[in-house]
């Protein structure tokens, strides 16, 4: 992926697909659903296809999350995106909130209820991440539910389509090794780990 900056967010997106992302929440069984920025492969920069919290919110920047509520959401942020995140993010429809001193998962302690239950998709999320959402969610008297289909996938029928681009292998002089040396060190280390 080539990054550009045409800059694509803004408050519409979020007044258009927070409705959309809600009913799929419903139709799922979910409270609240949690939007981290990167994509399964922990990319910061996304094709277009991933850009799950533009989508949601508007949001553009490279680093940041959303939790949403039945009757609220939340952006968390850092100090590089403040301006930015007022400018393309409607506070009629989201909090803007910093990551700093407990971000997300204070938010979430403080805003769900007693029996909520709040869904994230697990192939964006780190384990270390998770653990932390987890903990505030529990802490909370709430429970976190794996979704097998992304709320916002369901709801996004326009999504364009991922990027498909030629393949070019690195040289050996720049590689060091062959895919397949390398593939059998790895694979030698899993079965000493026990994995």
């Amino acid at each position: 992926m080539i990054q550009n900056f045409d800059v694509k967010g803004g408050p519409q997106l979020g007044r258009e697909h927070l409705p959309k992302l809600r009913t799929q929440m419903k139709l799922q069984g979910l409270d609240g659903f949690l939007i981290p920025h990167e994509d399964e492969y922990q990319n910061e920069y996304l094709p277009a296809c991933n850009e799950r919290l533009m989508w949601a919110s508007g949001f553009t920047g490279s680093a940041g999350s959303a939790a949403v509520i039945r009757e609220k959401a939340a952006v968390f942020v850092d100090g590089r995106y403040t301006l930015q995140v007022a400018a393309q993010v409607d506070p009629e429809l989201f909090e803007y909130r910093r990551v700093e001193n407990g971000g997300e998962a204070a938010w979430l302690t403080a805003n769900i209820s007693q029996g909520d239950v709040i869904g994230y998709d697990p192939r964006l999320h780190t384990p270390s991440a998770l653990k932390r959402l987890a903990a505030a969610v529990i802490k909370a008297g709430g429970t976190v539910r794996a979704t097998k289909n992304n709320p916002i996938d369901a709801a996004w029928t326009d999504r364009p389509a991922p990027p498909v681009t030629p393949l070019t292998v690195q040289p050996l002089k720049y590689a060091g090794k062959n895919f397949q040396d390398k593939c059998t060190r790895i694979a030698a280390i899993l079965k000493d780990k026990g994995a």
